[in-house]
């Protein structure tokens, strides 16, 4: 099918960085190199990072039959780009394209991604991201995570609909390499191990004409999810430690919900410790539960998976406590990089 489409296709640059992902690289490279899209018209770059593995054994094997993959091999880490950002450095420079999307090697693309992605990206869009559930066989972690993923996918659609770029996830997302290169790259972020996608994002900010967030179930990518506990101890720690060096807009506006939640925990207490009457009480966690439902039904309708509300009473128990202890975590620990 590749081959007998006709139309207006963009020149797009795949580009995913992978570490020691023999385990998931050959499935992402099967998705990739038979998407439904022409085989002159995109390529493939994967930078492995510093692999272990059999990672680029299996890149090249695919080599064999795909013309349009490339393998960039990183030895070494870059003294002044710290995590993956120095694989994805490589990468983008070696790119033909002007319009590069980025995914991660354990996450499952549509066989349309790329058609859905080039219907969506006109002329004066400069960074689009797209909806990224994650894959967990435990269905009561299945739909706790992704309702927790959803919230914030909702923020991103949300400030996206405002062209204000406050947070995306590199697992499905994209930018036109002329912007990447005028606000310099990762330069003044590449010390930092993780943000090579929502402190990416805030940097580019200023350069970007129009944010786009794609609904559409085509651009949607399935990720799979470590369900490690140590492993998802540190990818929540990882994602909060990031907030310091968040600009002053984003600080304030993540700091007021975090000051809301403690209200709320307090006003929790003081009910409990019968300071708080109980109208007054019910009124408030009427009007809270009220907003967030609606806040989250909107963006589940629109990516046609509402069902994920159906475990939103028991979510918004853990919620809070979940996101206190990792803001003070994140701000405060350590965590483990891959």
């Amino acid at each position: 099918l590749k081959n007998q489409h006709s139309g207006n296709f963009k020149e797009i640059s795949i580009i995913v960085a992978a570490r020691n992902e023999e385990k998931n690289i050959g499935q992402l490279l099967h998705i990739l190199t038979e998407l439904d899209y022409p085989a002159d018209k995109y390529e493939i770059i994967i930078a492995d990072d510093r692999s272990e593995d059999k990672t680029a054994a299996i890149v090249k094997q695919f080599q064999g039959r795909s013309a349009n993959l490339q393998l960039v091999q990183v030895k070494e880490e870059d003294s002044r780009l710290a995590g993956k950002k120095g694989a994805l450095d490589q990468a983008i420079n070696k790119a033909s394209y002007e319009y590069l999307v980025f995914t991660d090697a354990d996450c499952v693309p549509s066989k349309l991604w790329l058609q859905e992605i080039n219907k969506q990206w006109t002329s004066e869009i400069d960074f689009w991201a797209g909806y990224s559930p994650l894959i967990i066989k435990n269905r009561f972690i299945f739909f706790l995570k992704n309702l927790e993923r959803a919230a914030i996918f909702a923020v991103t659609a949300g400030t996206f609909g405002l062209n204000w770029g406050v947070t995306c996830t590199a697992r499905n997302m994209g930018y036109r390499k002329s912007v990447f290169t005028k606000t310099e790259g990762f330069d003044g972020i590449g010390h930092i191990r993780s943000g090579d996608d929502d402190l990416l994002l805030q940097k580019m900010n200023r350069q970007i004409r129009k944010l786009n967030f794609l609904f559409s179930p085509d651009s949607i990518v399935w990720s799979k999810d470590g369900e490690e506990f140590e492993v998802q101890i540190d990818l929540e720690t990882r994602r909060a430690s990031k907030w310091k060096y968040y600009p002053v807009s984003i600080k304030l506006l993540t700091a007021f919900v975090f000051i809301y939640y403690l209200f709320f925990l307090a006003g929790v207490v003081f009910f409990i410790t019968e300071n708080l009457s109980l109208n007054l009480f019910f009124s408030i966690v009427l009007i809270k539960l009220l907003a967030e439902f609606l806040f989250l039904a909107v963006f589940l309708l629109r990516i046609r998976m509402l069902k994920l509300l159906l475990i939103f009473p028991l979510a918004e128990l853990i919620y809070i406590p979940y996101f206190i202890y990792f803001g003070l975590k994140g701000t405060l620990g350590k965590y483990n990089w891959k």
